[in-house]
């Protein structure tokens, strides 16, 4: 499975704000171990990145990492994440061995910042919802949409126009196995916050600290799978990328 987790950090106004994105490295198929790939792509050419969880193979030969790092090189010519999502829905829909794709559940994460320095969040996939912990209804082909700013942003107050908000938030997108981040990921940051307050601890000067914190509560959950889990689902390395509006960064 994974653990992949998109935060979009808000303060204020869609434009104040920053994208982190985390995701293990381990593949297993039924629990059984098969390598680390990687599961985290950027974007360059559109301030974004790309991540999957659930089916980590294309077909029997091509692993995801190897289909997305050349689709990412080859597509290029889109300017936007709309354009690069539908796109790689569509061509997914082309190269992917469906009597896989009905077996297992398969998504991907497109989160980054449009042309106005707003976060956009696509998510491409092939399940209907959860039960639970559990993906159900696994579907023959991708289907696509945007879920930030036509969800949460608007919840916010985000008029579709006026980038300011009501508050500040951040939003969470997770997927692959989600139980750990519900048990324990935001509890984490109970210990960490008033730990890093003492003279003994650097304090947190930005986003890229938060990135540093985010790998450390990914190698917790990890540990935790390789010692206790009989099927070791989730494990070290990660990878962790974090995006700023451009012209914005810190």
């Amino acid at each position: 499975m994974t653990l992949l987790i998109n935060e979009i950090h808000v303060y204020g106004n869609l434009q104040n704000s920053f994208i982190l994105q985390i995701a293990d490295r381990r593949i297993t198929r039924d629990g059984v171990f098969e390598g680390n790939h990687k599961k985290l792509f950027k974007i360059p050419y559109l301030n974004a990145c790309v991540g999957y969880f659930g089916l980590a193979q294309i077909n029997s030969k091509v692993y995801f990492s190897n289909w997305l790092s050349n689709f990412i090189i080859h597509s290029s010519s889109n300017t936007s994440l709309e354009d690069f999502s539908k796109q790689l829905c569509e061509q997914l829909n082309t190269v992917i061995d469906k009597t896989l794709l009905e077996k297992y559940p398969s998504g991907l994460h497109i989160c980054g910042y449009n042309a106005k320095n707003l976060p956009e969040m696509w998510f491409v996939r092939n399940i209907e919802g959860m039960d639970g912990n559990t993906y159900k209804g696994f579907k023959k082909s991708y289907f696509v949409d945007e879920q930030f700013l036509k969800g949460p942003a608007r919840e916010w107050g985000f008029d579709g126009t006026n980038p300011v908000v009501t508050n500040n938030y951040i939003n969470y997108y997770i997927n692959g196995d989600v139980r750990p981040f519900h048990l324990i990921w935001r509890r984490l940051d109970e210990f960490v916050e008033p730990m890093l307050l003492g003279s003994n601890f650097k304090h947190l000067k930005g986003s890229d600290d938060l990135a540093d914190i985010a790998k450390w509560k990914m190698q917790v959950i990890s540990t935790f799978y390789q010692q206790f889990a009989k099927k070791k689902i989730i494990g070290t390395p990660s990878d962790v990328f974090v995006l700023h509006p451009i012209n914005l960064q810190e």
